[in-house]
């Protein structure tokens, strides 16, 4: 038995025998006692709390109505302690919209005394809710699954398990794929599947006891988030989603229902797609989006949740050629790969089976082809993510070409991760771009650049982007890159109108709450509390816009002033 396993075990006993807040409390004095380094910090975290309610406790609560049994009930799957500044603002948005929140995280004092400092009374944790599985229904679902197409189709009491057991184990070992056909690769599985069944019967308990009318979460691609998500959606408990946007102080928030349970919460849905089609698009649209790309670039902004811009610079385009060789005369292929083990499975559907194998079937390809210039941009968040997890290992990408023997042939340049080259300054030079489903497709794509897909669930088959319905077409295509024609007029145009969607129409911003990513190494999260003197948080206009479109059912919150 693990060490997480036996504290498990341990704390589903206590809970049992209904001691468990008495044996936190027990563990919590004793460490402070014998930990000085522990006990600073909590003294650090006492400090700031008692700043907190002292300024703006008694504002928060003053903002929500006074609760009723009638309340309708939004279950509030915490991010952690990191965001708890955020949350809390999300839950007050939610207040005002008539629900009662009722928060379900991990065991966290301090969280629990935030949320009562304003007036939030309901808590859940984790441990307390946990429903266990026997082992050996677990050891016979893996003896059902024969290949890993099997496995993402797993499902146990409504929840795709299979799935969440695959995304998380990939992101535990930090590999690209898993060889199911490998004894030492099925029984590392085996326990991340176990968990993944236990958190089903677990959401299945949380539900059937609560019945939520609305819920908010964080992260739904991994266990045990994915596995409530998928048993609430099923209960048709809708989920509104929230992640960080693509510059500091905004969020992205996108509901779910049984209907768009695939799609990346960064798309569009039907009903904006269409309006965003139907409005005039004019020059200063144009104009708006331009300042909005290059301004969170050259900001640094760009994605500063994970630090993809920190310290780049712009380079012209005939610096750009000669920094990377271009040779003239060539049309120029930037291949964006996706981190192989973040993210996967997440959205939509691929062409390929993971992540790993697109890359490295375009790898091939593109090794094949000396009549173009190819680039391959290694996922500049590689750094930040292995600074946050404490692993040094090189990025899976990188590997990944080693895989294919040798160097890289001269007509293909490799940008690594900490390069101080702008991903802004590429597009310059860049004549198509090549991705699964990535961010830069939406951006390369408003500036003419053909994109070609290979998964969907973003913003595939709208008009601006080639994509394939088979392996064969994609490397088909591929193959022959060069022979693709430039964007039309058209295309260009409902490219734009898209990224205008995403990065202009679609964040909340914040300001009651700010939210800024530092440039360290871990890009760590500051937020505080912005509230001016003399105003109330009920009159502050983004939860007011925020309580309006949850009340709305609309599944994309857009901004009033888009």
């Amino acid at each position: 038995m693990t060490h997480r396993n036996w504290k498990s075990s341990l704390k589903r006993v206590l809970s049992r025998a209904h001691v468990l807040p008495a044996a936190r409390a027990l563990q919590y004095h004793l460490r402070k006692s014998v930990d000085r380094e522990f006990r600073n910090q909590e003294a650090g975290l006492d400090q700031a709390f008692r700043r907190f309610a002292a300024d703006y406790g008694a504002a928060f609560r003053r903002a929500a109505p006074p609760e009723s049994s009638d309340d309708q009930r939004v279950l509030v799957v915490s991010s952690g302690s990191l965001g708890q500044l955020v949350e809390i603002a999300l839950v007050t948005a939610f207040r005002l919209a008539g629900y009662r929140p009722v928060i379900l995280t991990d065991y966290d004092r301090w969280m629990g005394a935030y949320y009562r400092e304003i007036g939030v009374q309901e808590h859940l944790y984790w441990d307390d809710c946990f429903r266990q599985v026997p082992m050996a229904e677990a050891v016979h679902v893996m003896a059902s699954i024969g290949s890993f197409e099997q496995l993402i189709k797993a499902d146990y009491c409504g929840a795709r398990v299979g799935k969440y057991a695959a995304s998380t184990v990939l992101r535990h070992l930090r590999v690209g794929r898993l060889d199911l056909s490998d004894r030492s690769v099925r029984d590392a599985l085996l326990p991340f599947l176990h968990r993944a069944m236990c958190y089903a019967r677990t959401a299945e308990a949380i539900v059937d006891t609560l019945r939520p009318q609305l819920v908010l979460s964080v992260d739904t691609g991994y266990s045990p988030r994915g596995e409530l998500f998928d048993l609430c959606l099923a209960a048709g408990i809708d989920t509104i989603t929230w992640n960080a946007a693509h510059r500091n102080n905004q969020l992205m928030l996108k509901r779910y229902s049984r209907g768009n349970r695939e799609v990346h919460p960064a798309s569009l849905s039907d009903s904006t797609w269409g309006e965003l089609q139907a409005k005039p698009w004019t020059e200063a649209d144009r104009n708006l989006l331009r300042r909005e790309l290059v301004g969170s670039y050259t900001s640094g902004e760009w994605y500063s949740e994970v630090g993809t811009q920190f310290h780049t610079k712009l380079e012209d385009p005939a610096q750009v050629r000669r920094t990377l060789g271009l040779e003239d005369g060539k049309k120029t292929v930037v291949i964006f790969p996706h981190i192989f083990w973040d993210g996967t499975f997440f959205y939509g559907t691929d062409l390929f089976e993971s992540y790993e194998e697109w890359f490295v079937e375009t790898m091939k390809v593109a090794y094949a082809n000396p009549c173009v210039n190819w680039i391959v941009k290694i996922h500049p968040a590689n750094i930040v993510k292995n600074m946050r997890d404490g692993v040094g290992s090189e990025p899976s990408e990188l590997t990944a070409i080693r895989s294919l023997g040798g160097s890289p042939p001269p007509h293909v340049r490799i940008i690594q991760p900490d390069s101080r080259l702008s991903t802004l300054s590429l597009y310059s030079v860049m004549d198509y771009c090549v991705t699964v489903r990535g961010t830069v497709g939406i951006e390369a794509a408003s500036f003419g650049i053909p994109v070609l897909t290979a998964g969907t669930g973003r913003y595939d088959r709208l008009g601006f982007t080639v994509d394939s319905e088979s392996r064969g077409q994609y490397l088909d295509r591929l193959a022959h890159i060069q022979d693709l024609p430039s964007l039309t007029a058209r295309e260009r145009e409902l490219a734009e109108r898209f990224a205008y969607g995403v990065f202009i129409a679609r964040p909340l911003t914040l300001r009651a709450v700010a939210l800024e990513y530092q440039r360290d190494a871990k890009a760590s999260l500051q937020t505080r509390v912005c509230l001016p003197k003399g105003q109330e948080l009920h009159a502050a206009a983004d939860l007011r816009a925020l309580a309006a479109w949850i009340q709305s059912g609309e599944e994309d919150f857009l901004s009033p002033h888009a």
